[in-house]
C-alpha cells in the first residue's frame, strides 16, 4: 500500500490548537510554577491558552515549550503530556478512533486529522504484509525539542490505542533519533518493546494484523459525527499569520470594554507601528478585526440566547443598540432581530 503523507503548516499560521502546549503549562502549575513568563513576546495570556477558540501558530507553540523545558527540571515531560487521558490528549480525533469499525479505518482517521488534535509533529504510514511503520516528521528540525515532541507523539498514539484495543497492546518495536536519555527507562516501562536510540528517525512498528482488528467500542453514528467535527477542526483555514490572532485573543478577552490598537499594541509589547506594518502585510487592518469578532460574538448570543438585543450589544461593546443594530446590519446584512428569527426557524 502506498504512504501517507500530511502538508505542513506554515510555520506562523495561526491555526493548532493549545492542546500540548496546555499540557506542558498544566504540568508545571501542578509544581507551583509561574507559567505567564514563558509567553512574553508571543501575544497570548495564560487565559488565552484556555479558551477553546485559541490557535497557535507553530512558531509561538514552540517558542512556549522551549521557554517550559529550559525552565523545568529534566525529565520525560512529554511522556507525561503524551500519556494523559486520550480525551484531553485527543479530543474528537480519539472519539473517533474508539468509534472505528476496526484498525484500518482507525489509523486513516488518525493520521488525517491529528492536526485537530493539536498535533506538532506530521506522521507518514507505510504499510507491509507483516507489519505497518509510522514515521515522525519534524515540522521544522529543532533538536532541542526533538525529544519532547517524539516523546509526547509516540506516547499519545499508543494510548490512543489501548484505549481502542485494550492496555496489552504494544508496538513491536521503536526507534528514536536521538540519544538515549537519563530516563530511558521511563520509555521501555511504558512502550514495552524493543527500543533502539541514535536512529535516522522517529519511527514505530506494530503487526498489520491490528489493521483487520475489530474495535469494541465501534459506533457508525458517532463515528459518522465526530470525523466531521474533527474535519472541520482540521481542514479549517486558521487566524493567518500569529500576530492577527493574538490581536483576536486581545480583542475577545476585551469585548465589553473595547480596546484601541494602542493599547492592543501594548498587551503584545510591540508598538503600535510595529503592528499597524504586520497587519498591513496581512492584509488587514485592526478596525476590521475588530469588527469580525463583535460580528462573531454577537451571532452566537443571537443564536443561542435569550438575552435582548440591548444585553448583546452592550456585551459586545456597544454603549448604544441603535449604534449595534446599524453595525450588525452593516456587517451581515440582517438585522438582529432577523438573525435570531431566522435562527430559530
Amino acid at each position: 500500500m502506498p504512504a501517507h503523507r500530511l502538508a505542513d503548516d506554515p510555520l506562523q499560521d495561526a491555526r493548532i490548537p493549545p492542546t500540548i502546549v496546555a499540557g506542558v503549562l498544566d504540568i508545571a502549575e501542578q509544581r507551583g510554577t509561574n507559567t505567564e513568563p514563558w509567553l512574553a513576546g508571543t501575544g497570548l495570556t495564560r487565559g488565552q491558552i484556555d479558551l477553546p477558540g485559541t490557535r497557535l501558530s507553530f512558531r509561538q507553540a514552540t517558542t512556549i515549550l522551549r521557554r517550559a523545558l529550559r525552565a523545568l527540571p529534566a525529565g520525560p515531560v512529554g511522556m507525561r503530556v503524551g500519556t494523559r487521558d486520550v480525551l484531553l490528549s485527543w479530543g474528537l480525533v480519539g472519539f473517533a478512533v474508539r468509534s472505528s469499525s476496526s484498525g484500518a479505518e482507525a489509523m486513516a482517521v488518525g493520521v488525517r486529522l491529528h492536526q485537530a488534535a493539536g498535533s506538532l509533529v506530521n506522521y507518514e504510514i507505510e504499510y507491509s504484509t507483516d507489519e505497518f511503520e509510522i514515521r515522525l516528521l519534524e515540522r521544522s528540525p529543532d533538536a532541542e525539542l526533538l525529544p519532547f515532541l517524539s516523546e509526547e507523539a509516540c506516547a499519545s498514539i499508543v494510548a490512543l490505542l489501548r484505549a481502542a484495543f485494550g492496555s496489552q497492546l504494544r508496538p513491536k518495536r521503536m526507534e528514536f533519533a536521538y540519544p538515549a536519555p537519563t530516563y530511558a527507562d521511563v520509555y521501555r516501562r511504558y512502550f514495552q518493546c524493543p527500543i533502539q536510540f541514535g536512529a535516522q528517525h522517529v519511527r514505530m512498528w506494530f503487526d498489520t494484523e491490528l489493521l483487520d482488528r475489530p474495535i469494541p467500542t465501534a459506533n457508525p453514528a458517532q463515528f459518522a459525527i465526530a470525523v466531521e467535527a474533527a474535519r472541520q477542526l482540521a481542514d479549517a483555514e486558521g487566524h493567518g499569520p500569529d500576530t492577527v490572532a493574538a490581536v483576536v485573543g486581545v480583542l475577545r478577552e476585551n469585548l465589553r470594554h473595547p480596546v484601541t490598537m494602542a493599547q492592543t499594541a501594548d498587551r503584545l509589547a510591540i508598538s503600535e507601528r510595529t503592528l499597524h506594518r504586520r497587519l498591513t502585510e496581512a492584509g488587514l487592518k485592526f478596525g476590521e478585526i475588530r469588527d469580525r469578532v463583535r460580528m462573531q460574538r454577537a451571532t452566537v448570543l443571537l443564536r443561542e440566547s435569550n438575552i435582548p438585543v440591548a444585553t448583546v450589544a452592550t456585551e459586545v461593546g456597544f454603549s448604544d443598540s441603535r449604534q449595534f443594530r446599524r453595525a450588525y446590519q452593516r456587517w451581515t446584512g440582517k438585522s438582529p432581530s432577523t438573525e435570531r428569527a431566522s435562527a430559530r426557524r
